[in-house]
């Protein structure tokens, strides 16, 4: 039998450290702190319509090294992924701008908009149809990288370097700022700072190659993300793995500055040559070592760098098939909303007709995201008639609005859900109700070295969206990919990811946690 290690947290991030670590030949068993796996992968259904909030796109599904590490997971080999040749399309201010997969196409229509911003307009498609900066990725971890994997990308890296050396610390807003017509001031930057998912002083370099790595080459699972994961739970379980739900851990087994174990809520002790932590960064950090275990990079990450900003998301069932629509529209309503004393003037419409396991026949899910303040959304949650007048206020504006996109929308509304910042805290335990850890800005971006162990501490790795600026599902994985590996260093293994499987696992039932 192999060392031991538990795992915290059946998210991705959790789940894929299990299935690497059972690969390679160690005894594992995850603790989940809820009924089922999958963390911000979840999904409801309601009334025939399965609301999904994550997974909108998975990067590597078709190429790159990213796609070796999802055929290890199983996923790219045994899901169907949608790619979409129109990926958002701007609405407003007399204007409409499409981003499709046509650079041709795109030129032809920012210039009839604005001919005045002919270079600039030259200048950001040259950029985000270049080359891709996702292309320099590797999946050893930096620690075990020597002169020959930098080799390897180096083809990869001198393309950018131009574009390294042109835009230093310069933001996608900063550009957008230099556009003589409002509407492209507005337009593109929407393609990745958007309404209810901004990107504040988005790294303008990160842009390279954007549509090639996050549109073309970028699908949707079938299904949405639920499945993906309950898919990587089975696999794990098939491994040999073991999940404990319902399972919070409260605290760890330190002996001798060294993570011997963990302690769950009911007092229970379980212990392990190694612990891999795939949950919440704060709480661990804080919370249960009281922040005993820091050094000045972990504090400018929780003192300096921005959590991503909470959701409120509006999710609706309605009786109209939008098919022939682009999948994400963003539209400027005659009159913004207010929401915890913040206006919102733009709105980011999503639908899933694509996706015919998601809707009944010839009906729609349709999504809008407004970004919002934890706080204030922590405050009211305690009190239950104003915070579901809130959200009832807010649904009511969003189906108004959608009404004057699409005439008769309002009279199909069949059902409707409002998550809240107080959803995702209670569901998933993020600090903040995070959905995906911290923003990547012109001040940490350069930061690329992921927190694995923290300092004076032994036995214990980190895994997930805390440990790096703007992870998201891929890195997320990834993180636990490069554990896997670091660990198999140290106890003297050659890393694999062949499969050896068993045939016992469970099935799951979607989350009806809202």
């Amino acid at each position: 039998m192999g060392k031991s290690i538990i795992i915290v947290g059946a998210g991705i991030s959790g789940l894929s450290a299990g299935c690497y670590a059972q690969m390679n030949g160690f005894t594992t068993t995850i603790f989940e702190s809820n009924k089922i796996p999958g963390g911000l992968c979840s999904a409801w259904d309601r009334k025939g319509y399965k609301f999904d909030t994550s997974m909108h796109m998975l990067t590597g599904s078709s190429t790159g090294s990213f796609y070796k590490m999802w055929r290890e997971l199983e996923v790219v080999d045994n899901f169907r992924f949608f790619y979409h040749d129109l990926a958002l399309s701007v609405e407003g201010m007399d204007n409409k701008l499409t981003f499709v997969n046509d650079k041709k196409v795109m030129k032809e229509e920012m210039l009839a908009i604005s001919p005045k911003d002919g270079a600039l307009i030259n200048e950001y498609l040259d950029l985000i149809f270049g080359y891709d900066l996702m292309e320099t990725s590797s999946l050893k971890p930096f620690e075990l990288q020597n002169s020959f994997d930098r080799l390897k990308t180096l083809p990869y890296i001198l393309p950018l370097i131009p574009n390294y050396v042109k835009y230093k610390s310069k933001t996608i807003q900063d550009f957008a700022l230099q556009f003589e017509n409002p509407f492209l001031r507005e337009a593109v930057r929407f393609f990745i700072d958007a309404p209810g998912w901004p990107m504040p002083k988005f790294p303008l370099v990160l842009m390279s190659g954007f549509m090639k790595s996050s549109v073309m080459e970028s699908g949707t699972p079938e299904g949405g993300s639920q499945k993906v994961v309950l898919h990587i739970a089975k696999l794990y379980e098939k491994l040999g793995g073991k999940i404990e739900f319902e399972s919070p851990v409260t605290n760890l087994i330190i002996e001798n500055d060294i993570v011997n174990g963990i302690v769950l809520e009911d007092g229970t002790e379980k212990r392990a040559d190694y612990v891999i932590w795939a949950g919440d960064g704060h709480n661990l950090i804080f919370d249960i070592l009281g922040g005993n275990y820091m050094d000045e990079n972990i504090r400018n990450m929780y003192f300096k760098w921005k959590p991503v900003r909470p959701l409120v998301q509006v999710m609706i069932g309605v009786n109209i098939d939008l098919s022939d629509e682009p999948r994400r529209i963003i539209i400027k309503p005659d009159e913004p909303i207010v929401i915890a004393g913040e206006e919102h003037t733009w709105l980011t419409v999503i639908h899933h007709c694509f996706d015919k396991t998601l809707t009944p026949e010839g009906k729609s899910i349709v999504e809008v995201w407004y970004d919002t303040d934890y706080e204030y959304w922590e405050v009211l949650s305690k009190h239950k008639d104003e915070y579901e007048t809130e959200k009832q206020n807010i649904a009511d504006y969003t189906i108004a609005q959608l009404e004057k996109r699409w005439s008769g929308f309002a009279a199909k509304v069949e059902v409707v859900d409002v998550p809240t910042p107080a959803t995702y805290k209670r569901y998933t335990g993020n600090w903040k109700s995070s959905p995906d850890g911290w923003y990547i800005t012109t001040d940490n971006w350069k930061e690329n070295h992921p927190l694995r162990n923290l300092p004076g501490l032994q036995g214990l790795y980190l895994a997930g969206q805390w440990t790096a600026p703007f992870t998201g599902t891929v890195i997320a994985a990834l993180s636990s990919r490069q554990i896997t590996q670091l660990i198999c260093k140290k106890e003297g293994k050659t890393f694999k990811t062949e499969k050896k499987t068993f045939t016992t696992f469970r099935n799951y039932q979607n989350s009806s946690q809202t």
